[in-house]
């Protein structure tokens, strides 16, 4: 935090960035505070990341892709690498091999560390690449990564494919503007990247669901942090609970009542957040501040001086939303013994009311929808009358059963559902029976005492 101590709501800048009109004004986010990396529609929803993969991968390794990427034109290239053929012939049998092990539904088959830069992405998946490069990755494993995408290829017939492709330009990319609200997210993934990194292989095939279940793990810390306000203990891990794909579940299963329906009411909040966290560092200060940080700014300010300031700015803001009838407003009765708090509480619940009572109710739910929609369709198990509950599959469990155990040969069992928690995985005692069947079922399970007291899980690598 810097020296200048005044906190106070610049009125004028506020009033331009929210566009003060006659008829209302416009609520802004993602410009003096980066939250998150989603606009009030859904147009350009992402709930896919085939192309975030391609993005993140170009993002780490400084590389630029320009247009798409057309096997046609590739396979033509690799055949010309060869030379001469005996025949036309052989030249088309040889173009049909490459085809084949090399082209998958009309995409470049991943073979080779390097190729998933060639995954074309959107804008949007783009956008949300550069959201979890910045808040996930740093400086230090970039140079450790980048010294893996330089590594040559020894396979004579990946080489000649390699040099095939059409060379992407180098491009220098900055660490990007989003705070990081949980740092401990950050700091779990970049020694689960580093592991990954050095098992090229596993790397391939697992970073786009390492990169998925990061963003799903971060995002839902975010949702219980900002929840709890000046309250939240940014270096603690908030458990939530996943089901298994086959496994059954119930109401009274911890797994249902602090997973997917404790989650999601945190959630539906994001927007409101966002744009609070936007108006409160409209002030004097360049840095991005939090609600913790905001609490530390305004403990360090007399207490009625910044009180009557966001006062001022929470009855500007109602008097300026006019197709909401203030009168019935009820704030909550949460109070705070922070200086300026219960003010930050009025603005929140204003905008929570004038969002759910008015007619900006879809920028609301859209907004959200970015995380929703990405969560149903990959962490969701549609449970009948329960609705979704978050859920993980077999590969899913082996996957994080080789990331927990990383280089060792073994972990104790009670050691690795430990590891699996640090990762904000909770499971509830039937979720935790079942993983144990499964180890037991791919023979990963190895007793140390006929007592059974001592157990471990091997690695799967």
């Amino acid at each position: 935090m810097s020296e200048f101590n005044d906190y106070k709501i610049d009125l004028k800048e506020f009033k331009d960035g929210f566009k003060f009109t006659e008829k209302g004004l416009t609520h802004k986010q993602g410009s003096r505070y980066k939250l998150l990396p989603y606009a009030a529609n859904e147009k350009t929803l992402v709930d896919d990341f085939s192309g975030v993969l391609g993005s993140f991968s170009r993002l780490i390794s400084n590389k630029q892709i320009e247009g798409t990427f057309n096997y046609d034109e590739f396979i033509e290239e690799v055949a010309e690498q060869v030379g001469d053929y005996e025949g036309n012939l052989s030249e088309e049998t040889f173009k049909d091999i490459i085809r084949t092990m090399f082209i998958e539904d009309g995409k470049l088959v991943n073979f080779d560390i390097k190729t998933l830069n060639y995954i074309n992405s959107t804008k949007a998946d783009e956008k949300i690449a550069s959201f979890l490069y910045s808040v996930l990755f740093d400086e230090n494993i970039k140079k450790e990564a980048l010294s893996h995408y330089d590594t040559e290829v020894n396979n004579i017939l990946y080489k000649l494919v390699l040099k095939s492709l059409p060379t992407l330009k180098e491009k220098k990319y900055s660490m990007g503007g989003y705070n990081c609200y949980v740092p401990y997210v950050k700091e779990m993934f970049i020694k689960d990247f580093r592991f990954l990194i050095k098992h090229e292989e596993l790397y391939k095939d697992s970073l786009k669901r390492l990169l998925e279940y990061y963003y799903m793990f971060y995002i839902s810390q975010l949702s219980i942090k900002l929840d709890k306000f000046e309250n939240a203990e940014l270096d603690k891990i908030e458990k939530v609970y996943y089901t298994l794909s086959w496994e059954s579940t119930s109401k009274n299963r911890t797994a249902y009542r602090l997973g997917w329906e404790l989650l999601k009411g945190k959630v539906n909040s994001l927007f409101s957040h966002a744009v609070a966290l936007e108006l409160l560092n409209t002030n004097g200060d360049e840095n991005q501040l939090g609600y913790l940080e905001l609490a530390e700014a305004y403990n360090l300010m007399d207490k009625d001086e910044i009180e009557e300031s966001l006062r001022e700015v929470v009855n500007i803001y109602q008097s300026q939303i006019k197709d909401i009838d203030w009168n019935e407003f009820k704030p909550t009765s949460k109070q705070s013994s922070v200086n300026g708090f219960n003010e930050v509480y009025r603005l929140y619940d204003s905008l929570e009311y004038q969002f759910n009572k008015g007619t900006r109710k879809r920028a609301y739910d859209a907004y959200k929808n970015w995380f929703v929609k990405f969560v149903e369709k990959n962490f969701g198990k549609r449970r009948g009358a329960l609705g979704y509950n978050l859920n993980m599959t077999e590969d899913d469990i082996i996957l994080m059963t080789k990331i927990c155990i990383n280089d060792k040969k073994k972990l104790k069992l009670n050691i690795l559902f430990e590891e699996f928690e640090k990762r904000g995985i909770f499971f509830d005692r039937d979720s935790s029976k079942k993983i144990i069947q499964l180890y037991e079922k791919l023979n990963l399970l190895e007793k140390k005492s006929d007592s059974g007291d001592a157990q471990y899980v091997r690695s799967v690598l």
